[in-house]
């Protein structure tokens, strides 16, 4: 069988072995190990899975496809002065920049099962020594409360924008519950910008250091889902747009405004204003609350420069800042409040019920995807199973009276590290653009007008009879054309004629 002689002994490292993913290597050399024993059967079911992986992967690469897996980063914010009057201790720890403890709320921090830390009571502990409400997570990156927003975006978001400039998706947002901090990582203030502003500044920064080899046109929009309604920011008084499915761009807002930017002062304006517009009211747990989904897209087309068949990438960032999940009991919420409230635990439920169903398709094949239950999930389709590289930022409050959604934020994290999305450039070429084809007709037609009028000059003022009316005006032409020797060449050739 073909299994056995794809192994690779422990010592050696061939070409064919570098050629074959670790995963289906491990499948190859458990397989064989069962063979070894007679067991037929595993051996065919591992060999069918290796050939349909194989198979998968050669059809991507044809096609110019990559397959990315959705990038996870978690952000525990420290603790507000409230929570420290309230009596409420850090309850997040981080082993290393990409694992994350969640102590247990009910225990001392001195009895924490930190490393360094000493070891807590038998009394408290289950299996394996491992506490009953403690949680351990394994993200791409974890950050503290000392972190800044500069930090998590050079970790996150930075290594993604010089691929939008070459014709690559690119999505980001923010998840978790209200108060942990989403809009301080997505906005910012002026002391520390958020990943918004970062992204921004740097997209037009490599713009700059491109070397002007390259035409670029910058447009964005900037939308927010309220009460599952659709609304442009960069319009006052803006009314409900329809969200639309568009066979080749995907889901669209309809009427949605897209503004054409030359430098990141000018897209810094509109993200200002844009802030401005947004709903927000203070709550009992928030006391500047977001009641809305906000939704920044960046469209970056780079063209050839003086080329008659142009070439030319298309780039889209996306920023999302999403609201937060929130509890009546903890909020006090009450009238249009509360009902607010409801329509945000409702998308971000659909949100959620999103990731579970994207993370099972690995372990169970295909899955229904449930995108139409919410607008939120329609916007967020092609960054969670699309043509996108995608930046998940979980974050979560270190208070042991938040323990609860820190928790539930970071089981949909973890799912959602399973997601796997499918990346390709998006080129095109086009040849010059309608409005300059009607500038070189319109060009071509004033030429003739001006021969034609020549042409009627040299026949009047030419010689006589038919060989001057026929040499004339035919040698004329051909001077005007050369530069204008019209009435001598025209009377000789009358003369000739």
């Amino acid at each position: 069988t073909r299994l056995p002689r794809a192994r690779v002994s422990p010592g050696s490292t061939t070409r064919a072995s570098n050629a074959v993913p670790l995963g289906i290597r491990v499948a190859m050399s458990y397989a064989s190990n069962h063979a070894a024993n007679g067991d037929g059967k595993i051996l065919g079911e591992m060999e069918e899975l290796v050939d349909a992986s194989m198979k998968f992967t050669r059809v991507l690469k044809r096609k110019g496809v990559s397959q990315a897996t959705l990038q996870v980063a978690v952000r525990a914010r420290p603790l507000s002065r409230k929570e420290m009057s309230n009596g409420a201790r850090t309850i997040t720890k981080l082993v290393d920049e990409r694992c994350v403890v969640v102590l247990d709320p009910d225990e001392d921090a001195n009895e924490s099962t930190v490393p360094g830390v000493p070891k807590p009571l038998k009394r408290k502990e289950v299996a394996a020594g491992v506490r009953k409400k403690e949680r351990r997570y394994v993200f791409d990156a974890a950050y503290d409360g000392e972190a800044t927003n500069e930090s998590v975006y050079a970790g996150t978001v930075l290594p993604h924008i010089a691929g939008v400039l070459r014709g690559t998706n690119a999505t980001v947002f923010a998840y978790g519950a209200t108060g942990s901090g989403k809009t301080h990582t997505m906005v910012g203030n002026q002391h520390d910008p958020g990943l918004m502003v970062l992204s921004l500044r740097d997209v037009f920064r490599f713009i700059a250091s491109d070397g002007g080899e390259k035409d670029y046109k910058v447009e964005c929009s900037y939308t927010e889902v309220y009460n599952e309604l659709v609304y442009d920011l960069l319009v006052p008084n803006s009314p409900a747009l329809e969200l639309r499915e568009d066979p080749e761009r995907g889901p669209m807002v309809s009427g949605l405004t897209h503004v054409a930017v030359d430098d990141e002062n000018a897209i810094f304006e509109l993200l200002r204003k844009g802030n401005a517009r947004r709903k927000t009211e203070e709550t009992g747990a928030n006391a500047v609350s977001s009641r809305s989904h906000a939704v920044l897209e960046i469209w970056v087309t780079r063209t050839d420069r003086n080329h008659y068949c142009k070439a030319y990438t298309t780039g889209k960032l996306a920023l999302v800042d999403l609201a937060g999940a929130e509890r009546a009991s903890e909020t006090n919420n009450r009238g249009h409040q509360l009902r607010d409230g409801a329509n945000i635990n409702r998308s971000l439920l659909s949100l959620a019920n999103c990731i579970n169903a994207l993370g099972k398709r690995k372990k169970k094949g295909f899955v229904f995807v449930p995108f139409r239950d919410s607008k939120l999930t329609r916007i967020l389709k092609d960054g969670l199973c699309g043509n996108s590289r995608t930046v998940m930022v979980a974050t979560v409050s270190g208070s042991s009276h938040q323990y609860e959604h820190t928790v539930n934020t970071l089981k949909y994290a973890d799912r959602a590290k399973e997601i796997k999305t499918h990346v390709h450039e998006n080129r095109g070429t086009v040849e010059t653009h309608i409005a300059e084809y009607q500038r070189m007709i319109d060009a071509l037609q004033e030429e003739r007008r001006e021969l034609r009028a020549e042409v009627d000059r040299l026949k009047g003022g030419g010689g006589g009879g038919d060989g001057g009316q026929v040499g004339g005006p035919s040698k004329g032409f051909v001077a005007a054309v050369n530069g204008g020797r019209g009435r001598e060449s025209g009377g000789g050739g009358g003369g000739g004629g």
